[in-house]
């Protein structure tokens, strides 16, 4: 019997060893292994006090690496997670984590221009003219470039052959702090915001995407709205809250939702930010004269999505379009501090305008 027993813990332990040596060669096989065969090289900024959680889920995010979690576990294994330093890097998809690492913490920090930020549901207009407040262009060169793009950068980027021809780069202008050089043009201001779209806007989107039989353009214009339906009115120079962004990104996605119900029903879908876009009244509540604006962006007036985005949404206004929740709502009020309230029939909306909107 204890000859068995013994027998038994042998192989045990045997197999505890095959399976760490297995777990072992795998995970270095991931560690060097890159999130593309291809070089995709950007600009990377690590803020001052990012934890080492956050600085993974950006490199995830922009496509730099696959595993947030491996990258953790390999800077802590190497115990330099302190030693990460704030700044701008030049990093590429094609390098493994290792590398990335050694880069980050041994401050291989890229002198490249100053940063410039664009916020979520910034309108090319608004971009362009805090492009020219920051000194780098005049407006007009901006506006130009994005509402006329090349032929060039319709050649290099697939997914613009999603919008009509005739349409600007609104909706594809990705929010997020860029470094820029004095003396850019215009076109390779946006060629860098394209590219962040592009590494940002996943295989995995777009193929949930086509599995949905949607349009990525669509997508857009329904994410557009969303973005600027859908947020938190705070005072400059304070910031949101994981728990206020979680409700955000909740909200948003019931909001999309509501949307996607209407146009199910051949409802319209009445959204004041879509009258907002046309009069240039940013977060204002639309009166009953602006509902009357013949414009195809009315979307009191005409049924379904408006025919372009009607600004540059964030990815996580992208999400909540493509993965909306299943609802029954089909209301909904955004109250002055921006926070979301939902009806299922009109007298319930009434009651919440009456409530929240005071």
């Amino acid at each position: 019997m204890a000859s068995q027993i013994l027998t038994i813990v042998k192989w045990l332990a045997l197999l505890i060893i095959v399976l760490g040596l297995a777990l072992f060669v795998f995970a270095v096989v991931k560690l060097n292994r890159p999130a593309t065969t291809t070089s995709a090289e950007q600009d990377f900024v690590i803020k001052a006090g990012a934890t080492t959680k956050q600085i993974a889920a950006d490199l995830r995010d922009r496509g730099i690496i696959k595993s947030g979690l491996l990258f953790e576990i390999y800077i802590r294994f190497q115990g330099t997670e302190n030693k990460l330093q704030a700044g701008v890097y030049s990093l590429d998809s094609n390098m493994a984590i290792p590398k990335i690492v050694g880069i980050l913490t041994q401050g291989k920090i890229k002198d490249v221009g100053e940063r410039f930020t664009v916020i979520e549901g910034w309108r090319i207009e608004e971009i362009a003219a805090n492009l020219e407040t920051s000194a780098f262009l005049k407006k007009e060169e901006f506006i130009e470039a994005a509402n006329r793009p090349s032929v060039d950068l319709a050649a290099e980027f697939e997914f613009l052959n999603t919008k009509p021809a005739n349409k600007s780069l609104e909706g594809f202008l990705f929010p997020d702090t860029y470094i820029l050089k004095a003396g850019m043009s215009a076109e390779e201001i946006a060629r860098k915001m394209l590219q962040n779209f592009d590494a940002k806007f996943s295989r995995d989107l777009r193929e949930e995407i086509a599995k949905q039989g949607r349009k990525l353009y669509d997508v857009l214009i329904l994410a557009s709205m969303v973005e600027r339906e859908v947020g938190r009115n705070v005072a400059r120079g304070t910031s949101l809250t994981q728990d206020d962004r979680d409700r955000i990104a909740s909200e948003r996605r019931v909001v999309a939702g509501i949307f996607l119900n209407r146009l199910s029903l051949g409802m319209a879908l009445e959204s004041d930010a879509t009258i907002s876009y046309i009069t240039g009244r940013r977060g204002a509540r639309a009166t009953f004269k602006e509902i009357k604006i013949d414009s195809p962006y009315n979307t009191y007036k005409y049924r379904g999505l408006p025919p372009a985005p009607i600004a540059n949404p964030s990815l996580d206004a992208i999400k909540a379009a493509i993965n909306p929740a299943k609802t029954d709502y089909l209301f909904f009020v955004t109250a002055p501090d921006g926070t979301a309230y939902f009806a299922k029939t009109l007298r319930e909306h009434i009651r919440n305008r009456e409530m929240y909107l005071r």
